[in-house]
């Protein structure tokens, strides 16, 4: 075992399997494909797969995923009767501690298939493989010919798959031997192996496969974090860590364990850079070793500055820029266009890591020198508090205006660190506005936990006129971190202002705060469905300030905000002064965008939304001091916006935007603090739609949700858990679960942001259930108020057809119909039709079910839900329709293994078997040959409307063909034979193509 391999396995995140226990678990990101690539390999019985990466990417990992997969039959590699035809064997490196060791690894090989065969090395082969012999003469392809010829006897005919990690350690001549019998590809040999470096030396093999493991992507830190290591981490911190540490998992692991709770959850801020962990110095010391006093100056300058630009490193350290270009270190710095970053950012967190106090406070010293000299007197008085150990208070008025520069452009980060190191040098009322600054930053880039601390510490330091200001961002960062508004805070700044303020007086900025801080507790109890104590919080801020205009724009947010949650009237929009705060104008996007979308204009919510992305969201490139525009939203008001984004895409029935949406803003955002955990119920659902489970993202931002009691989050979980046992067709379990859920969020005083999920009746009436079914019809129709029109009648068309009998069946599909044709969202539409499929199914209408089921699963595809696809396409296989059979004088009939016979006869079609669906043609008999006018004359009652390319796809269609059997046969693209089966469908006023061909079937029996 090398060095490096001993350090990564003391910490318990090696890569070496010989260091520890193989882990067992899911491939990690596209791990999962390279398992599939090894078992192809494996199945065509020739060549080798060797994985390269450094270490601690993970190469073991995977090469034990491989075997686990090939020896649980993953490769498919069996001889007929189920019996596995590969045999398994390791080779390891073999290498004594003496360095000597040659051929030990082909002998362990010998010895290996000797035991599992049963088959002893002939004694006429005996000499050529004794490679462990110090008098060995032989050349390696002699012992190469005489191991082939072992191996073909021994496994007769069965591919033997040799396992080895570590490849490179692996002696020469056993890499040799090894090499040799792949290339004579005379037996069933295939190799898979690890590797550090390239270890085939000059050009590869083409039998050899030489692939590098790309680092781990956020998901597959993710998954690495919580599914592997059991740790609770936030899915924009599995981000970070991966981005940052070169997508290691060892170093992931590593570092993960140094962070606190707080920092993993994301409600802390993580440390820039972050700490050394042993991984990290283990691949980067490497890199250090060398380098000269100079070369570590010039980098550790690199590592603490604030901004990217070249002539400030060359400035401050004494350089020119040939001298740069030509140093040691600039090696470890890729320098274009005026600006330079760190090749590999862990180098970065080593030198900074590595240097120590004396050494880092002389270099912010050099940068403040070289930044004034430039004339960047904002990063020079950085620079200079970072280098006075004692302690400055005449900078820290300047350094608290740099801090709010930074929330300004949405730079939450910078701000905090900023605005902490104001509050570590100031005194008095300097020291409390830092403290506020600091705090406020945090708490709107996520951090919530040290929001509390700085918030709380400036609220007891300050004055009245303090306690004022730091109450609304109190109020907040104490709700989000705790997940209940403190009432009591509000309460007593409310009391404690009043004495001194008269009511409807409104003339100090005390009030004015105060009033504010009222107004947003009133929107969290909101978000909270507790509209009795928003409503008398609200009441008592106008009250207290009256209606004059300083206060206008809180009271106006305050107001749409409730209103969108179904609290009030909805205010005009107001007009927003040009000096407004960019997340004050994105707060106001979103709530009119809610407005919009409640009110069925999903499409103007989308453009309301999108025009305040594309103008307020910030657009950093390096991550420095001041490179994005002058305005932007926080991270946390950019996390309102993406959600409601994806709610509204949720609505609009594009599951797959929706859900890739929210992946992206989990990633970056803390989503899962926004809208008491709407981000966190939203990625369950989006999850069970698309796959059926709930996925690694949902479940982190579940367990890291601040609010896990908020309605959201609560009624969430029940109609997911009733979701998952609806698909396992457990309805009982699910009518129950979701009459819990209904009950709940009936006792809820307010609406809050729904999220599309399972009809309470149809689970009763699937669970065979009529009278529970009528009473929640009944529940149905009392709370369908707190949709939207469109979403009102859907559901409630739904419930009614769900409980549909033989007298009203006809009547009330056709309202669904009505109402579903209303729709925009093609996943509302797609439960509608499988809803009038189940009716029809179970009142015995099979064949119309049919075509119902049909669309349902057509539409759920559309929309990206492919468990509700599936749950359609199962309904649909289980129909079983009695139809006709008609005489076929081509044969099809009998290529497909039905009786053939002179005249029709009944046969039972299953209408899920894909050949019997496509085979309409064998439902329906062949349409005559269209006249010289392009149509016959069945063709005319319905074809008459049609173009001639229409009617081309529409006969063909009708014959059972795919879209693409249509494409091919006409030359044309698939997408355009959807076109023109969609204006086909319109014109003739048909859904599906099971529509298409029963009209086609009517009209040429009429014309018979």
């Amino acid at each position: 075992m090398t060095s490096v391999q001993r350090d990564l396995s003391r910490t318990g995140a090696g890569d070496s399997a010989h260091a520890r226990a193989p882990r067992r678990g899911a491939a990690l990101d596209d791990r999962g494909a390279e398992v599939a690539r090894a078992a192809a390999t494996v199945t065509s019985g020739h060549g080798a797969l060797v994985w390269t990466a450094e270490p601690g990417m993970g190469k073991s990992t995977l090469l034990e995923l491989v075997v686990d997969a090939l020896e649980s039959g993953g490769s498919g590699a069996t001889d007929g009767y189920g019996a596995p035809v590969l045999t398994i064997a390791r080779m390891g490196s073999q290498q004594s501690p003496s360095g000597r060791g040659a051929g030990r690894a082909v002998d362990s090989l010998v010895q290996q298939v000797a035991v599992t065969t049963g088959y002893a090395v002939p004694d006429h082969l005996v000499p050529a493989l004794a490679v462990t012999d110090p008098d060995y003469s032989y050349l390696p392809e002699v012992a190469a010919v005489a191991l082939t010829e072992y191996l073909r006897r021994a496994q007769d005919g069965r591919t033997l798959v040799l396992v080895v990690d570590d490849l490179d350690l692996v002696d020469d001549l056993s890499r040799a031997v090894v090499l040799g019998v792949l290339t004579q590809r005379q037996i069933p040999f295939v190799v898979l192996a690890t590797a550090t470096d390239a270890v085939f030396p000059g050009r590869t093999p083409y039998e050899i496969e030489v692939r590098r493991l790309s680092p781990v992507s956020p998901e597959g830190a993710l998954h690495l974090l919580t599914v592997e290591r059991r740790c609770t981490v936030a899915p924009d911190v599995a981000a970070c860590l991966a981005s940052l540490l070169g997508g290691n998992t060892a170093c992931i692991a590593q570092t993960a364990q140094v962070l606190s709770p707080e920092q993993m959850a994301g409600t802390s801020l993580l440390p820039d850079p972050l700490p050394p962990v042993p991984a990290v110095r283990t691949l980067m010391g490497g890199r250090l070793v060398g380098l000269g006093p100079e070369d570590r100056r010039l980098l550790l300058l690199a590592a603490i500055s604030v901004v990217d630009r070249t002539d400030a490193l060359i400035t401050a350290s004494g350089m020119t820029m040939e001298e740069l270009a030509a140093s040691p270190a600039a090696e470890h710095l890729a320098l274009a266009a005026g600006r330079y970053r760190f090749v590999d950012p862990r180098l970065r967190s080593l030198v900074h890591g590595d240097a120590s106090l004396a050494d880092r406070t002389a270099a912010h010293e050099t940068l403040a020198d070289a930044h004034s000299r430039l004339g960047d007197d904002d990063v020079a008085t950085w620079h200079t508090a970072l280098a006075t150990l004692e302690g400055d208070a005449s900078i820290v008025p300047r350094l608290v205006e740099i801090a709010r520069r930074h929330l300004r452009r949405g730079d939450t980060a910078r701000a905090h660190e900023v605005a902490r190191e104001a509050a570590s040098h100031g005194t008095g009322d300097d020291r409390v506005r830092a403290l506020e600054v600091a705090g406020t930053a945090a708490l709107y880039g996520g951090h919530v936990h040290d929001a509390a601390s700085w918030l709380r510490h400036a609220a007891r330091s300050g004055d009245a006129r303090t306690r004022a200001r730091t109450l609304m961002p109190l109020v907040v960062t104490l709700t989000l971190a705790e997940g209940q508004v403190p009432d009591d805070v509000v309460e007593r700044a409310f009391a404690e202002v009043d004495k001194v303020v008269r009511p409807g007086d409104g003339c100090t900025r005390t009030a004015v705060e105060v009033a504010r801080g009222m107004s947003l507790a009133a929107c969290l109890h909101v978000e909270r469905g507790e509209a009795s104590v928003a409503a008398r919080l609200h009441a008592a801020a106008r009250e207290l300030v009256g209606t004059g205009t300083t206060w206008r724009d809180g009271v106006e947010l305050a107001e749409s905000w409730m209103a969108a949650f179904g609290l009030g009237e909805v205010p005009p929009s107001p007009d927003l002064p040009e000096d407004v705060s960019a997340d004050h104008e994105a707060l106001v996007s979103v709530t009119r965008a809610l407005g919009l979308a409640r009110a069925d204009q999903c499409s103007a919510a989308s453009r309301v939304l999108a025009s305040s992305v594309a103008e307020l969201a910030p657009v950093r490139e390096s991550g420095m001091w001041f490179d994005g525009p002058e305005r932007a939203v926080s991270p946390l008001v950019e996390a309102h916006l993406r959600i409601v984004q994806c709610a509204v895409d949720f609505w609009a029935g594009d599951v797959s935007k929706a859900a890739s949406g929210l992946a992206d803003a989990a990633y970056r955002l803390p989503v899962g603090l926004a809208f008491a955990g709407l981000g966190a119920a939203l990625a369950r659902r989006l999850d069970l739609a698309r796959d059926g489970h709930v996925g690694a993202l949902a479940t982190a931002l579940e367990s890291t949700c601040p609010c896990p009691s908020a309605p959201p989050v609560r009624l969430g979980i029940l109609v997911d858990r009733a979701i998952a046992a609806s698909f396992g067709g457990r309805h009982t379990e699910s009518a129950t679960l979701l009459e819990l859920a209904a009950e709940r969020e009936q006792r809820e005083e307010v609406r809050g942001v729904p999220v599309p999920g399972i009809d309470e009746v149809e689970a009763w009436v699937l669970a065979g259930r009529l009278d529970a079914a009528e009473v929640a019809l009944a529940r149905v129709r009392a709370s369908a108020d707190r949709l939207s029109p469109s979403m009102r009648d859907a559901v409630l068309a739904r419930a009614e057809v769900a409980l549909a009998s033989h007298g009203d069946v006809d009547a009330l599909r056709e309202r669904a119909m009505e109402v579903s044709r209303r729709l925009d969202s093609p996943f509302e539409r797609a439960r509608t039709e499988l809803s009038i499929g189940r009716a029809l199914a179970r009142l015995g209408d099979l064949m119309v079910a049919q075509g119902h089921l049909l669309s349902a699963a057509e539409l759920f595809a559309e929309s990206g839900a492919g468990a509700w696809a599936q749950v359609a396409k199962d309904e649909l296989a289980a129909l079983t329709i009695p139809v006709e059979v008609h005489h076929d004088p081509l044969g099809d009939l009998a290529r497909e293994g039905l009786p053939v016979g002179d005249g029709p006869r009944p046969v039972l079609v299953r209408a899920g078997d894909v050949r019997r669906q496509v085979g309409v043609r064998h439902v329906a008999p062949p349409l005559p040959e269209a006249g010289a006018d392009g149509a016959t004359a069945a063709e005319g009652a319905w074809a008459q409307d049609l173009t001639e390319r229409e009617l081309d796809v529409a006969r063909l269609v009708i014959l059972g063909m795919a879209n693409r059997e249509v494409a091919e046969r006409l030359y044309l693209s698939v997408r355009t034979v959807e076109v023109h089966l969609g204006r086909v469908f319109r014109k003739l006023g048909v859904r599906s193509r099971v529509e298409l061909t029963v009209l086609a079937h009517r009209a040429e029996r009429g014309a018979s």
